[in-house]
C-alpha cells in the first residue's frame, strides 16, 4: 500500500483563490470601464510602475514613433492608448493595451520573445497589442450610413489591400437580386441599403446574427471555466449560460426561462452595470432547482434602452446549512439545507455591494471559493453582454431585435413539425420509481401522460406521489420543463434546431401542487438531481408507447454524488464535491455510452486534479462489467470508482437506482443497480447506503462507488457475434454474459467465436424463452445489498 503523502504541494488551493480573488477585483474595474458602464475615466499606469519609460503613450505630441505613425494613418488624429498591465514570464513578455477613439476604445493582448533585450521586446509586444486594437477600432470608425454601393475595403494596419468592384445598385424590392462581390464589405453594403429601403431581415443577416449569439454563449461558457475556482464548475462544468430578448425569453442557451416571473415578483429599476444573484427556488418559480445554484443576471443596454439579458447560474461548494456541501440527505424543510438569497444587486451600476457580499460569503466554509465562482460567473455574463453589443453596434438595434423574434419563430415552426411526426393522439402513460427520498420513505412513483391536439403538445404529471419528506422534491418550473421537452425533441430528432424558447407557447404542463414535481414551501430541495435524472426515464418511456423502435431504454437514472471534507495535517479545511457518472441507455442507432454524463456539456474531474488538490488517491476508475443491459444495442456500463483516503473526514453520498434496475426496451435487458462499499483499512467491509451524510472515514479507508448501467435496446440474440466478441476483449461484457444473455460461444486464448456452437446455442434460446416484452424493468432488489459478496477492493498502487 502506498505512503500516505500529503497531497498538498508547494502552492495551495486556498493560495490559488486568494490570488484568483485579487485578479478579479483588478479586473473587473477594467472590465466595467471597457464596457462604459460607469463613464469615468481610468488612470494610465506611470512609467515607474510600468518599469520603462517606452511604455508611456504617445498620443499628445513628442517624438512620432513607428507605433504612432501606423496609427495616425490607420486611424487618423483623436487616439491615445495606454498599457493596462504587463508581465514577464517564461522568457516573453506579454501586455494588455487599450486603444481608444473617439469614444470608443478597445483592449487587446500582445506579444514578444525577450531574446536578450527586453526593451525591445516590450516596444514589439506593444505594438502586436495595438495593432489588433487598431484593427477592431477602424472598422467601427468606416461603417458608413446604409448605401447601395459599398465602401472601399478596410485598411488593416500594415497591409496594402487591393481595390475590389463592388455591386451593381440594385433595387431591394426586386424578385430576383444578384450580388456580384468579392468582400465582406460589399455583401455588407448590400445588406445595409436592403434594410434602408424598407426590405425584410435578409437570411445573411440572420445567419450572421445567429452564429454570432451562439458563438457568444460558448464563449461565456469559455470564461467561466477558464475563471473559476471550484472543482465543480471549472472541472465538471456544472453551469448553465443564456441570452435573451428584452422579455427574457432565451434566444441561445441552455436552461430556459425565468427572468420575466422573477423580475415581475421583484420588480427593481435597472441600469447598465448592474448584476442581480439570487438562489431561492421558491422566489423565482423554480427557474433554479435548489440553494446551491447561484444566479447571475445582467440586464443589456444599447443607446439607452434595455435590449435583453446574459445571465448564467452554477453549482457552489457550500452554501452553509448541517451539512458541508449544503445538501443534506435527511432535511426534511429548504430550512435545513444553507442561505437562500433573494434576488439582490451585487452590483449598482457597476459599483459592488460590498456589504451583501460581505453577508452571503460569512454564511458558506468555502468564501474565497464562492466569490471566485461567482465573479466567474459573472465575467461570463459580461462577455454575453459585450458580445449582443457588438451585435447591435454591427447590425443597428432594430435588425438585431427582429433577428431574436425570427430565430423564435423559427424554432417554434420546426417544433410544430416534431410535435405532429412524434406524439401520439392518444393519451399514453408511462411510470417510474425513485427509490428513496433519503429519510427512510420511498419508493415514489413518477407517473406521466403525453398526448397531442393538433400542433399543441401535453404533459401531465397527474399520478406522481405526493412530495417527499427528505430532499429528493424537484421544484420544477412550467418553463424549465418545457425546456427539457424541447431538449429531449430537439436532440433525439433534429439536433440542429436552434435550442430558444420559441417553441414554449405549444407545451402544455400539468404539474399537480404538492406533488413530487411541485412541492409546497419550505420543502427540501437538495438532491432533487435524482428526480430530475428519473424525469428522462419517464419522458422516454412515455413517447416511447407510440414508437418504440423510435425511443431508448433507460439509463442510470440518478446524479451520483461524492462528497469529502476534514482538515488536512496543517489544520486547513478542505470540501469536494464530485459528480459521478453511468451507464447511457442503448439507443435505435447504436450501444449506450459506458460511463458518461446525462448532461451535455459536463465532464469528469481529472485524476490529477483531484490527488493535487484533496488527501485522496483514486485507486480504480473504470467501467463495470456486465452492468449494461444486454440487447442488440448494448446498455452502456456504469462506472466503478476507488478512492483512498489520506486523511480524516466524513463522506456525504448520494445516489439512487440501488434497488430499481434501468428498464431495458423491446427484448433488451435491464441495466445493473448501483452500490456503494467502505471498505476500512483493517480490510473491514460494509455496505453503505445510497443517500447518507456523516460517514466517518479514517486515513487509509476505501469507498468503492459504483453507479448503475444503462438498458439495453432490442433483442440480445439479434447482437452481431463480432460485437459481442469485441465486448468481452475490451472487458466490457463477461464470457458467460456473451453465452448467457447473447447466445455467443467463445473460444481460446484469443477469444474468437465458435460460429457453428453460437447458432446452435441461439436456436435452443429463442425456442425456450418466453415472448419478448416490450419494456423490461427487471427484480427490483430489496433494501441495501448487505446479502450480496461485496466487490474485491483492487491490487495495492494505483491502476
Amino acid at each position: 500500500m502506498l505512503e500516505p503523502e500529503s497531497p498538498l504541494k508547494s502552492v495551495s488551493l486556498d493560495d490559488l483563490l486568494k490570488a484568483n480573488r485579487e485578479q478579479f477585483d483588478r479586473i473587473f474595474g477594467v472590465q466595467r470601464e471597457e464596457l462604459g458602464l460607469l463613464g469615468t475615466t481610468r488612470v494610465a499606469l506611470t512609467e515607474q510602475e510600468l518599469g520603462s519609460a517606452s511604455l508611456a503613450a504617445l498620443g499628445e505630441g513628442g517624438q512620432r514613433d513607428a507605433i504612432s505613425r501606423l496609427l495616425d494613418e490607420t486611424l487618423g488624429s483623436g487616439w491615445s492608448y495606454d498599457v493596462v498591465e504587463h508581465r514577464t514570464e517564461n522568457g516573453e513578455i506579454t501586455v494588455l493595451c487599450k486603444l481608444s477613439l473617439n469614444g470608443s476604445s478597445k483592449m487587446q493582448f500582445g506579444s514578444a520573445r525577450v531574446n536578450g533585450d527586453p526593451e525591445a521586446a516590450l516596444e514589439r509586444a506593444k505594438e502586436d497589442a495595438l495593432k489588433k486594437c487598431a484593427r477592431l477600432l477602424a472598422g467601427r470608425r468606416e461603417a458608413e450610413p446604409a448605401v447601395a454601393v459599398p465602401p472601399p475595403p478596410e485598411r488593416v494596419l500594415g497591409l496594402a489591400a487591393e481595390p475590389t468592384a463592388g455591386p451593381e445598385p440594385v433595387s431591394p424590392s426586386s424578385a430576383v437580386i444578384e450580388v456580384r462581390a468579392e468582400s465582406g464589405a460589399a455583401i455588407e453594403a448590400f445588406r445595409r441599403s436592403a434594410r434602408a429601403a424598407g426590405a425584410a431581415l435578409d437570411p445573411i443577416t440572420l445567419d450572421l446574427i445567429e452564429n454570432a449569439l451562439r458563438n457568444a454563449r460558448h464563449e461565456m461558457d469559455a470564461v467561466l471555466f477558464r475563471s473559476a475556482m471550484s472543482p465543480v464548475i471549472r472541472e465538471q462544468h456544472d453551469e448553465f449560460p443564456m441570452i435573451t430578448d428584452p422579455n427574457g425569453r432565451m434566444i441561445v442557451g441552455q436552461f430556459g426561462s425565468y427572468i420575466s416571473e422573477m423580475l415581475e415578483a421583484y420588480p427593481m429599476e435597472l441600469h447598465p452595470g448592474d448584476a442581480i444573484l439570487q438562489s431561492d427556488p421558491f422566489r423565482c418559480g423554480g427557474a433554479i432547482s435548489h440553494i446551491n445554484d447561484w444566479m447571475v443576471l445582467v440586464p443589456i443596454f444599447f443607446d439607452g434602452e434595455l435590449i435583453g439579458f446574459s445571465s448564467m447560474f452554477g453549482h457552489m461548494m457550500d452554501v452553509g446549512g448541517p451539512v458541508p456541501g449544503s445538501m443534506p440527505t435527511a432535511a426534511s424543510s429548504i430550512f435545513g439545507e444553507g442561505l437562500k438569497i433573494p434576488p439582490i444587486k451585487i452590483y449598482d451600476r457597476g459599483e459592488k455591494n460590498k456589504a451583501a457580499l460581505d453577508v452571503i460569503m460569512n454564511n458558506t466554509r468555502t468564501p474565497e471559493m464562492n466569490y471566485s465562482d461567482l465573479m466567474a460567473i459573472l465575467a461570463g455574463c459580461r462577455a454575453g453582454e459585450k458580445r449582443v453589443i457588438e451585435i447591435c453596434e454591427r447590425f443597428g438595434k432594430e435588425t438585431y431585435k427582429e433577428a431574436c423574434e425570427a430565430l423564435l419563430n423559427r424554432t417554434n415552426r420546426a417544433m410544430r413539425q416534431l410535435i405532429v411526426q412524434n406524439l401520439p393522439e392518444e393519451p399514453q402513460s408511462f411510470e417510474d420509481y425513485v427509490d428513496d427520498d433519503g429519510c427512510g420513505n420511498g419508493p415514489f412513483k413518477m407517473k406521466l401522460t403525453v398526448w397531442r391536439e393538433g400542433e399543441h403538445a401535453f404533459f401531465d404529471w397527474t399520478g406522481t406521489s405526493p412530495q417527499a419528506e427528505g430532499p429528493i422534491n424537484f421544484y420544477l418550473h412550467e418553463g424549465m420543463f418545457k425546456m427539457f421537452i424541447g431538449v429531449y425533441m430537439i436532440m433525439v430528432f433534429d439536433p440542429q434546431i436552434l435550442f430558444n424558447d420559441g417553441f414554449y407557447d405549444l407545451i402544455h404542463v400539468t404539474m399537480p401542487k404538492g406533488s413530487l414535481v411541485n412541492p409546497n414551501f419550505p420543502a427540501s430541495l437538495g438532491c432533487r438531481t435524482h428526480t430530475l435524472s428519473r424525469q428522462f426515464d419517464v419522458m422516454g418511456g412515455a413517447l416511447s408507447k407510440k414508437a418504440p423502435e423510435l425511443a431508448t431504454a433507460a439509463g442510470y437514472g440518478s446524479s451520483p454524488h461524492l462528497l469529502y471534507n476534514g482538515f488536512d495535517r496543517n489544520g486547513r479545511f478542505f470540501q469536494l464535491m464530485e459528480i459521478l457518472y453511468g451507464g447511457i441507455p442503448g439507443r435505435p442507432i447504436g450501444d449506450g455510452m459506458d460511463g458518461h454524463s446525462w448532461w451535455p456539456l459536463f465532464e469528469n474531474i481529472p485524476t490529477e486534479y483531484l490527488e493535487s488538490y484533496y488527501p485522496m488517491i483514486i485507486e480504480n476508475y473504470t467501467t463495470i462489467r456486465d452492468s449494461g443491459g444486454a440487447g442488440l444495442h448494448r446498455g452502456g456500463n456504469g462506472v466503478e470508482k476507488v478512492y483512498n483516503m489520506l486523511e480524516k473526514g466524513e463522506i456525504s453520498i448520494h445516489d439512487d437506482r440501488h434497488r430499481s434496475q434501468p428498464w431495458g426496451i423491446l427484448g433488451g435487458k435491464p441495466g445493473a443497480c448501483s452500490e456503494k462499499w467502505l471498505v476500512k483499512a483493517d480490510g473491514t467491509r460494509e455496505p453503505v447506503p445510497s443517500k447518507i451524510d456523516h460517514l466517518k472515514v479514517e486515513p487509509g479507508d476505501r469507498i468503492i462507488f459504483r453507479t448503475a448501467g444503462g438498458g439495453g435496446w432490442g433483442d440480445p440474440l439479434e447482437r452481431p457475434p463480432i460485437n459481442v466478441r469485441n465486448d468481452v476483449a475490451r472487458h466490457l461484457v463477461s464470457e458467460d454474459k456473451a453465452r448467457d444473455e447473447y447466445g455467443v460461444v467463445l473460444h481460446g486464448a484469443v477469444v474468437e467465436v465458435d460460429q457453428r456452437a453460437t447458432e446452435e446455442l441461439r436456436e435452443r434460446m429463442r425456442a425456450s424463452r418466453e415472448p419478448l416484452p416490450t419494456f423490461d424493468f427487471g427484480s427490483p432488489r430489496e433494501g441495501a445489498p448487505a446479502e450480496e459478496s461485496p466487490p474485491e477492493p483492487p491490487a495495492e498502487g494505483l491502476n
